[in-house]
């Protein structure tokens, strides 16, 4: 089992680290103004939200394992069986996916006899398609 973790472009890590020093700024404001305790909604929802935006850094991965590649992103697990595997290729598509950079690989594979892909970024994408394609050398690889 081999475990890949995404790439994380400069804008998007700049983002979370500006966010979460705009939050701890108004968390440290109102325990200087001790109004902590009267707005402790407000409090929970600071933690909650700094929480949330560092979650996906520290917990998106990828897992090349004997049979299954496993995608973490969040609370959302995918599980794409590395036979169904038909293609990979390199993209800059913005679509919603488990990625933190915009270079991507797209992984196509069939789900139920029907054409899906998923888009991920891993660090490093050479070790990954080589780790996927041990495990299927049907694997065409488009990069």
């Amino acid at each position: 089992m081999q475990t890949f973790r995404s790439k994380i472009d400069w804008w998007v890590l700049g983002f979370i680290i500006a966010m979460t020093g705009l939050l701890l700024q108004l968390l440290v404001t109102m325990y200087a103004k001790g109004t902590m305790q009267e707005y402790t909604e407000h409090t929970a929802v600071y933690i909650i939200t700094i929480a949330v935006l560092w979650w996906p850094i520290l917990n998106t991965r990828y897992v090349v394992g004997e049979n299954t590649l496993t995608i973490h992103c969040l609370l959302f697990k995918w599980r794409v069986p590395i036979v169904n595997i038909e293609k990979i290729s390199k993209t800059n598509h913005s679509i919603s996916s488990p990625a933190l950079s915009l270079n991507r690989l797209k992984i196509e594979y069939l789900n139920e006899g029907k054409s899906k892909y998923i888009l991920v970024s891993p660090r490093n994408p050479q070790k990954f398609y080589q780790a996927l394609q041990q495990k299927n050398s049907k694997i065409e690889v488009a990069v």
